[in-house]
């Protein structure tokens, strides 16, 4: 049966009264609280327990600013090593308790416990009673450990000229929240239909009611980082409150010092061990370009979305980094159709983006070294490299050929290539259905 232990004193604990909460999270797994703590204080120096602290907290980053200069916080601790009914035993060893069984009451110094048996010595008759666990339905303590806590608590020592009630704007870091973008794009014949979510996981060890919540993107540098360092060195929704009907929450986005902000319009719960999802931007229909590539020299040729960040292609805002789903329709009965997944970076205004969905099964590739040799400071190789076009459609791909030395030169190529870089060159072919178009070239490095 199940044990439960009755604390016949309660311990007091101030509580804490709050005004407007702040929450800003950012991706690496941090996020920033600030709330105003109201504390009744007595004249003089005294302690001061704060609940409802997240598990996560960065102690080093608490802030603590009083509105009264009279007002003084000198010392903190972060309790986290909370109650349990095997803590709680420990500190009564030596001290009186009450075990409860089906049949009897036992009561007496408790001298040990263990999976087992309880031992309790009775002080009029100074005989060790053995209690059989599994028998104990309840345990009665005089009272709780004055030193244990229920929920993680910052205790402070606190002096204060005078018995009143105090004001302090309190602030600080906690790991265990992140957020980031995710995404889900329709591929369409022309374009696609993009929709985007903010993701938040919520581990941090507290809940959240009714924050202004802010989310940063970019690469802020977190506490995480550092550790780390260390260790190395669509559409409009209504709601109805209170007979009121409201807009749907909507981020506002702008930029901030090295960074983008979203500033939620309305405040939200966000409870702990939760994932939970907030629309990010309207539904946006993007322009796009299929892209083939072949890497001479591979087994696969590779599919890309691709598309411009521009206001003229559909879509014009800061695209935090996240996932994008990509779904096509199947036209014979209309479902839609999972195609791929690719992580989309950071990407500001007007840049452009490529982004790798999977293999083309209907277009195969290979390559074949027909010659190779060596003299003195050079390597010569000639290749030939085929393209199969076995899907229904003509397509354009790319064969991409990384060169083997910044000095390589391309010799007699059977079609025009671009040069991208000094390390890579670009063969561009058109293929309709089921056609096969062969390239021959040499590549000679020196050095």
């Amino acid at each position: 049966m199940k044990k439960t232990i009755f604390l016949l004193i309660i311990v007091s604990i101030f509580k804490i009264v709050l005004t407007e909460d702040y929450l800003t999270i950012y991706n690496n797994n941090q996020g920033l609280f600030k709330t105003q703590v109201e504390l009744n204080l007595e004249r003089g120096i005294q302690y001061y327990s704060l609940e409802n602290i997240p598990t996560g907290i960065i102690t080093e980053s608490v802030t603590f600013i009083p509105k009264d200069k009279n007002l003084h916080l000198f010392n903190q601790n972060f309790e986290y090593d909370l109650a349990s009914s095997d803590k709680m035993l420990r500190k009564y060893i030596d001290k009186n308790v009450k075990v409860f069984t089906e049949q009897e009451t036992f009561q007496g110094t408790l001298i040990f416990f263990d999976n087992q048996n309880f031992g309790l010595k009775n002080e009029q008759t100074n005989e060790l009673q053995i209690i059989k666990s599994a028998k104990v339905n309840n345990i009665f303590l005089s009272e709780m450990p004055s030193d244990f806590y229920t929920r993680p608590t910052l205790r402070w020592q606190l002096s204060a000229n005078n018995k009143a009630k105090y004001t302090a704007d309190l602030s600080y870091l906690t790991a265990g929240i992140e957020w980031k973008a995710t995404y889900n794009a329709v591929i369409n014949k022309n374009d696609l239909t993009l929709n985007s979510w903010v993701t938040i996981n919520n581990r941090s060890g507290k809940i959240y009611d009714q924050v202004n919540l802010k989310l940063i993107a970019g690469d802020v540098q977190t506490h995480q980082n550092l550790m780390s360092m260390n260790n190395i060195r669509g559409g409009r929704a209504n709601e109805i409150q209170y007979g009121v009907v409201r807009d749907a929450p909507t981020f506002v986005e702008r930029e901030f010092s090295d960074f983008r902000i979203y500033t939620l319009d309305q405040k939200v719960d966000i409870d702990n061990n939760q994932e939970k999802q907030l629309s990010l931007y309207p539904l946006k229909n993007v322009k796009y370009v299929k892209k083939y590539e072949y890497q001479i020299g591979s087994s696969i040729v590779d599919v890309f979305i691709t598309f411009k960040n521009s206001t003229a292609n559909g879509l014009g805002v800061p695209l935090p980094r996240g996932n994008i789903n990509f779904y096509e329709i199947d036209d014979k009965d209309g479902t839609q159709q999972f195609v791929g997944v690719a992580t989309l970076e950071n990407t500001s205004l007007n840049q452009d983006v490529s982004l790798r969905t999977g293999a083309a099964f209907d277009i195969v590739g290979k390559t074949t070294t027909i010659s190779s040799s060596s003299t003195g400071r050079s390597n010569e190789a000639e290749y030939e490299v085929s393209i199969t076009n076995n899907k229904s459609e003509a397509i354009e791909i790319e064969a991409i050929k990384k060169l083997n030395h910044v000095n390589s030169e391309v010799l007699t190529p059977s079609i025009p290539f671009e040069r991208k870089d000094a390390n890579t060159v670009i063969f561009k072919i058109k293929l309709n259905p089921g056609q096969e178009r062969k390239i021959t070239f040499k590549e000679r490095a020196t050095w």
